[in-house]
C-alpha cells in the first residue's frame, strides 16, 4: 500500500521575513513541494518571505478567484485542493504557505477542509498577524486584563455602528475599497483620536498614523491597511 502524503497550512507572518516563525522555516524545508495562492494582493509578498528557502523545491500556483460568484469561489477551491491532491497522492508533504496565520481569514483553511473531507494528514504552523504585528509597531496593547478584542472584516462597514458597540478594542482588517467608509462612521461616532492605522506594517513602504485626522492627511489604501480602534479608558 503506497504511503500519503501530508498537507502543512504554513502561515509565514505580515511581511517581514525575520517575523517567519522557526518551525515554518523547518516545515518548509522538509516539504516536497510547496503551494502558493495565485490571487490577491499577497500572492507575491509570500513567495518572496520563503523564496530563500524553496532549494529547487516544486512549486504549486493555485488559482482562487476573488468573483462575488460564490459558487466560482468554490470551483477555484476544489481545483486548488484537485493540484495538491496529486502531489499528495505520490507520498509527498506539500506546504501551502499564506500570510499572517492560517486560520484567521484565510483561503488556505476552505482547502484544508476539503483535503481532510477527502480523507489525507494535515498540520497547521501558526504565524504572525498582520494586526499584532500593527499594534506592536503603533505600541498598542491589544487586550489587557479582562478586556475583550473584536475582529472586524471591513466588509460588514455597513454594519459597522453596531460592531462598535461592542465593548473593548476593535482591529478592521481587509480594508480596500470598504476602508473610507469605517473611517467615517468612526469619525462621526467621535472614535477619531481613538483609531490608529497601519499600512505595509513590517514592509517597504510601512506607515503609521495616529488618528484618523493623521492618516487623511497622506492616506495609504489597499489589501495591506490595518485599523485599531483604542477603546482603554472607557
Amino acid at each position: 500500500m503506497s504511503v500519503r502524503g501530508k498537507l502543512f497550512g504554513i502561515g509565514v507572518g505580515p511581511g517581514d521575513p525575520e517575523l517567519l516563525t522557526l518551525k515554518a522555516i523547518k516545515t518548509i524545508k522538509e516539504c516536497d513541494v510547496i503551494a502558493v495562492p495565485k490571487a490577491g494582493e499577497g500572492e507575491g509578498t509570500a513567495f518572496s518571505i520563503i523564496e530563500q528557502y524553496l532549494d529547487n523545491k516544486d512549486l504549486i500556483e493555485c488559482g482562487f478567484a476573488m468573483d462575488k460568484d460564490m459558487g466560482k469561489r468554490w470551483e477555484a477551491r476544489r481545483l486548488a485542493a484537485d493540484q495538491i491532491i496529486q502531489y499528495l497522492n505520490r507520498g509527498k508533504k506539500v506546504g501551502f504557505v499564506t500570510l499572517g496565520d492560517p486560520t484567521t481569514y484565510s483561503t488556505y483553511m476552505y482547502v484544508h477542509d476539503i483535503i481532510v473531507g477527502r480523507g489525507f494528514e494535515t498540520g497547521i504552523i501558526p504565524g504572525v498577524t498582520s494586526y499584532s504585528a500593527a499594534a506592536a509597531a503603533l505600541g498598542l496593547a491589544l487586550c489587557e486584563g479582562d478586556a475583550i478584542l473584536t475582529i472586524i472584516p471591513a466588509a460588514h462597514s455597513e454594519n459597522i455602528d453596531e460592531m462598535l458597540e461592542y465593548p473593548g478594542n476593535k482591529v478592521v482588517m481587509k480594508s480596500g475599497d470598504n476602508l473610507a467608509r469605517v473611517l467615517t462612521r468612526l469619525k462621526e461616532r467621535g472614535y477619531g483620536d481613538r483609531t490608529k492605522i497601519a499600512y505595509r506594517v513590517s514592509l517597504d513602504g510601512q506607515r503609521l498614523y495616529t488618528s484618523i485626522e493623521d492618516y487623511e492627511k497622506s492616506p495609504e489604501t489597499g489589501y495591506f491597511t490595518i485599523v485599531i480602534v483604542s477603546m482603554a479608558g472607557e
